[in-house]
């Protein structure tokens, strides 16, 4: 029998491998996902320092002491809305191919969060309070920095491979700083409109960041300072 063969053993395609749920415990994901999404709502309005127990439970219709049996506490909430807003942002960052050269897997990392900050605004709003500090102690706010952290790997994976160099005015940390600066530019302008200054202001990220990351590429001419 081929290596390759499905195993007769193995869930036919598409069917899911966890555990059953029993109706109770589906009636409990259900509602604390039901909880979640009124407390997504509520934090893009005020934000995770401003959010309450009581707020969320009047918008969810609960009585506060029912959410209990769901959320220890309001902190409890905002960690959780906090690890599904990096569970969409990784969905959105596994899309780029890490066999990409290095230069162009670093502007389509940030082009990924671009796109996923436009898309999902309370999630960028959780990832930004994560990475300020805003969250509770039991919140990893590191992970709010993923980004910039693979986009600095991928900046030394590249000087390693001789396709990127760094410049007598720029090390490889400043230069990933600035991709990094430059992306979170253009996510805090996105919503602003530019139609009055067309004639002088174009709306071309890509383009912009791709001239960027060239600005560092490895050429006969240039080489990397002693």
């Amino acid at each position: 029998m081929s290596a390759e063969r499905e195993s007769e053993h193995d869930p036919p395609e598409g069917r899911s491998q966890e555990p059953k749920l029993s109706r109770r415990e589906r009636r409990r994901r259900d509602t604390r996902e039901e909880i979640l999404a009124a407390a997504r709502e509520l934090l893009l309005e005020v934000g995770p320092e401003e959010l309450t127990l009581r707020q969320v439970a009047r918008r969810a219709d609960f009585s506060p002491a029912s959410l209990y049996t769901y959320f220890s506490s309001r902190d409890d909430i905002v960690v959780a809305l906090q690890a599904e807003s990096l569970q969409r942002l990784g969905m959105y960052l596994r899309r780029v191919p890490l066999d990409l050269p290095p230069d162009r897997r670093i502007v389509e990392l940030g082009v990924a969060y671009m796109d996923f900050a436009c898309e999902n605004p309370v999630d960028l709003r959780c990832i930004l309070s994560s990475a300020q500090g805003g969250f509770p102690e039991q919140g990893d706010r590191s992970v709010g920095l993923e980004v910039a952290r693979l986009i600095g790997e991928t900046f030394r994976e590249g000087a390693d491979a001789g396709v990127l160099v760094a410049t007598d005015q720029l090390t490889l940390g400043e230069m990933a700083y600035g991709v990094w600066a430059l992306v979170q530019g253009v996510v805090s302008i996105g919503a602003v409109d530019l139609a009055e200054v067309a004639g002088d202001v174009t709306l071309a990220p890509r383009r912009v960041l791709e001239a960027y990351v060239a600005g560092f590429k490895a050429t006969l001419d240039r080489q990397p300072p002693r």
